[in-house]
């Protein structure tokens, strides 16, 4: 079980397309992306959908008429009900993002989605306060008899001797998850609502966190030995699958009663019944089960229809307010990902600050232009990466760049598409090892980002590129062995030569005959050990020459063929 996570926002919503933005916002530009919605949302979600995407409603698609459309689609909405498997996710061939207008996502293969480079978003916080809600209706439903009594009354019979209940001011209320939810009901609950002792159990709370709800934070089985209600509020994991089982509902007082509204499977169904009916328990409030709907499931429907349990179809969300919510939230994030912008939700990420991804934007395009330059400068096999970061960007979470430096080794020579969503497991079916080093002690310059490849492990010599950001502009300052100041962007036509007079004449000449333009040029020597210049005349040095355009194949060839060129490389960033 855990508590939800505060809200951040992830690297590859704020940086996934924005790498690569120039494809994604001519892609907005050219055409209106193609989003199919697979289950019922709100009108309002749906109208903002519409306003800058062409949509399909196709409520009720089973899973091989979702494998057959989805590969015309962009983005995928859906809530509970439509079950995206990896099989779907597969053949999205245009996939970018899927969307759950909700909290859980254990309707979405996200392993698969990772794999495949498909951003997974919800929306955490949409239906928090409808979810705590009818948590608290379940809690006074079930002390009070109050389905059953209006059930009888309807029948016509007046049976109050028979539906005698129990008030919750000063029962103890044992809370497992103290998330979002968790702490909403919390404050419902405790002395300024019910008026009801709180304990709570989750590894991952603070006893701060507690605290501040006037909870005591104790482990699960001291809460289930004291409790005279308890509610579930932890996400469906197999870690949390099955959590209250026969041994833990053993623990827990015969008058006592559960109410689980978080997902179905955290509560062991048979283990239930077995307890309501030998009255171990004295009651149960269910709102999620471990198949929905039920079909021909013989235990739930014994559960649905025991007179010691309150039912109710998954209804912790349906609120008109929390169904806009989290459309709205949703299909927000859908836009600003399909634009290249930030989502506030991803699942498949790592979550990051706001502040630390405003300071890295442009720190993680240059390292993907310093991995394509490297794959372009050595094609080869890749063993192992080092990304070396210095100043006063090396104080922030530095993953993201990480990730970027991953994203711009392997796209060119993976068969995959690499994005920074699934670049990590790019890297790992590689066999590639990502090595991070960070000190905010800055030398030279003060900001530099550094990155070491070696084609066959950590033994082998390192190729190396450093490249910095001053006054607004991208430099790269040193390849390999020479110290360079060259901007990556565009052609670059990179080539080791002697140092001596008339070098960068002849090399210019053959461009010029070719009709190629250098608009800038940089001869950069053997650097120091402090990384800085020391020319020696007569010795090596590294042309760096921007062009207006590429060169043609036969000039190409002429510059190799020149006296005192050792090797050239053309390059496109």
């Amino acid at each position: 079980m855990t508590a939800e996570p505060q809200d951040k926002i992830s690297p590859v919503a704020a940086i996934a397309a924005d790498t690569a933005a120039e494809d994604t916002v001519s892609d907005m530009e050219t055409e209106r992306p193609h989003i199919l919605v697979a289950d019922p949302i709100a009108s309002e979600g749906m109208t903002l959908l519409r306003g800058f995407a062409d949509v399909d409603e196709r409520p009720g698609l089973i899973a091989t008429e979702l494998t057959a459309a989805i590969p015309a689609y962009d983005a995928l909405v859906v809530r509970s009900e439509t079950r995206v498997t990896a099989e779907v996710i597969a053949a999205g061939a245009r996939l970018r993002v899927i969307a759950r207008a909700g909290v859980g996502v254990d309707n979405i293969d996200v392993d698969a989605a990772t794999r495949h480079g498909v951003i997974v978003i919800n929306s955490p916080t949409g239906n928090i306060a409808a979810a705590a809600e009818h948590t608290v209706a379940l809690l006074l439903a079930l002390a009070r008899h109050i389905p059953a009594a209006s059930a009888s009354l309807r029948e016509g019979r007046w049976e109050r001797s028979h539906f005698v209940g129990t008030e919750v001011r000063g029962k103890t209320l044992g809370i497992v998850g103290l998330g979002k939810v968790g702490a909403e009901v919390a404050r419902r609950a405790g002395e300024g609502g019910l008026g009801m002792r709180l304990l709570a159990s989750d590894p991952y709370a603070s006893p701060e966190t507690a605290r501040k709800l006037n909870a005591e934070l104790i482990p699960l089985e001291e809460l289930l030995a004291q409790a005279d209600f308890v509610t579930i509020h932890t996400a469906l994991t197999g870690g949390t699958r099955g959590l209250i089982g026969s041994d833990e509902l053993a623990l827990m007082k015969p008058t006592a009663r559960i109410i689980n509204c978080a997902r179905g499977g955290i509560v062991d169904e048979e283990a239930l019944l077995v307890a309501l009916e030998s009255g171990a328990l004295a009651g149960a409030a269910l709102d999620v089960y471990s198949k929905e709907p039920p079909g021909e499931n013989a235990t739930l429907h014994a559960l649905i229809k025991h007179p010691h349990v309150v039912a109710t179809p998954h209804l912790g969300a349906s609120t008109e307010e929390a169904q806009i919510s989290v459309a709205v939230d949703v299909v927000e994030q859908v836009e600003e990902i399909l634009r290249g912008g930030a989502a506030r939700a991803a699942v498949n990420a790592p979550m990051i600050l706001p502040e630390t991804m405003r300071q890295l934007q442009p720190w993680v395009k240059l390292v993907e232009k310093l991995g394509r330059l490297y794959t372009q400068l050595h094609p080869g096999p890749l063993r192992r990466a080092e990304l070396s970061v210095s100043g006063e960007i090396a104080s922030y979470d530095t993953r993201p760049l990480s990730a970027a430096l991953v994203k711009g080794l392997l796209e060119s020579v993976s068969e995959a598409h690499v994005n920074l969503v699934n670049a990590p497991v790019v890297a790992r079916d590689w066999g590639l090892e990502i090595v991070e080093s960070r000190s905010t002690t800055a030398e030279q310059y003060s900001n530099l980002v550094t990155i070491r490849v070696a084609a066959d492990g950590p033994e082998t010599p390192s190729s190396v590129l450093s490249a910095t950001i001053t006054w607004g502009e991208e430099r790269v300052v040193r390849v390999d062995r020479y110290a360079t100041d060259f901007s990556p962007s565009g052609h670059i036509l990179i080539a080791r030569n002697l140092d001596r007079p008339g070098m960068v004449g002849r090399v210019g000449t053959i461009l010029g005959e070719a009709g190629v333009n250098i608009s800038h040029m940089d001869v950069g020597p053997v650097a120091s050990m402090a990384g800085g210049r020391t020319r020696q005349a007569g010795g090596e040095a590294l042309m760096i020459l921007s062009l207006d355009g590429p060169v043609p194949e036969d000039a190409l060839e002429r510059i190799d063929e020149a006296d005192g060129i050792f090797a050239i490389t053309s390059v496109v960033l």
